[in-house]
This record gives C-alpha cells, structure tokens and sequence, in this order.
C-alpha cells in the first residue's frame, strides 16, 4: 500500500510543516475540536508569527491556547516549540532571512499531512504581519 509519503517528497522545509500538521492532528483526533476553531486559530498563528516567522527577542510561547484541555494546551505548545526549534536550524541553511520568506515556508499550501490537512485548517491565514507587530 502507497503511503502519502511515497507519493509526495517534501524539500527539509516542507517536512517540518508536515510533522506539525501531523502532530497537531493527533490532538484533534483526541477530541479536542476546539483546535478547529477561529480563536484557537488565531492563538497558534500568533505564536508562530512571534516565534518563528518575526523571531522576536526573548519570545516564550503561551501556556494556554484556550483548549478546554490543560494537556492539551501543553500538548500544542510543545508541538508549536518542536517546530519552532527544528526550523531555526534550517533558515540559516536556506537563506530565509526575511519575515516574508519564513512567513511562505510556513504557509506552504502544497504541504498536506497524512490526514489531508494543510496548515490553513489549523492555522489562521496570514495576510500582514503588520497585523500582529
């Protein structure tokens, strides 16, 4: 049987976005639908425009990201902070030195997850980083 990773190679970038998804994924799965929601939404594109995509200064990601769950908050926040500690690594490597190219290697709409998911399912799109300077 052809899995979703036989079918599609994802460049270093898309397969850290992959594993978030994924990852993120295994919290809906467990019931926390909220994660679908507009507002938590909003929370987790905050914290990866703060913590990757601007990467200001001395940033620590929220504890809560309104989930009715206090694991599954912690949960989130550890997967946000994986992601955020594997890419860093990787924009020195691929020259993403500005906010507009971290912001594109994150909003990647060709990277789907094994669920069929893509970040604008978990994530808020991003029009303006003005908007969350």
């Amino acid at each position: 049987m052809e899995t979703l990773e036989d079918e599609i190679e994802y460049n270093e970038i898309q397969l850290e976005l992959q594993k978030l998804l994924d990852e993120i994924d295994v919290i809906v799965l467990q019931e926390y639908e909220e994660l679908l929601e507009i507002e938590t939404k909003m929370l987790l594109s905050s914290a990866i425009v703060d913590g990757f995509i601007l990467q200001k200064d001395g940033y620590t990601l929220p504890t809560s990201f309104g989930l009715k769950s206090k694991d599954a908050d912690k949960a989130i926040g550890e997967a946000l902070k994986k992601y955020i500690d594997r890419m860093n690594p990787l924009v020195e490597k691929y020259n993403l030195d500005s906010d507009e190219k971290r912001m594109e290697a994150f909003q990647d709409l060709d990277v789907d997850n094994v669920y069929d998911n893509d970040v604008e399912d978990f994530f808020d799109w991003i029009e303006d980083l003005d908007d969350f300077i």
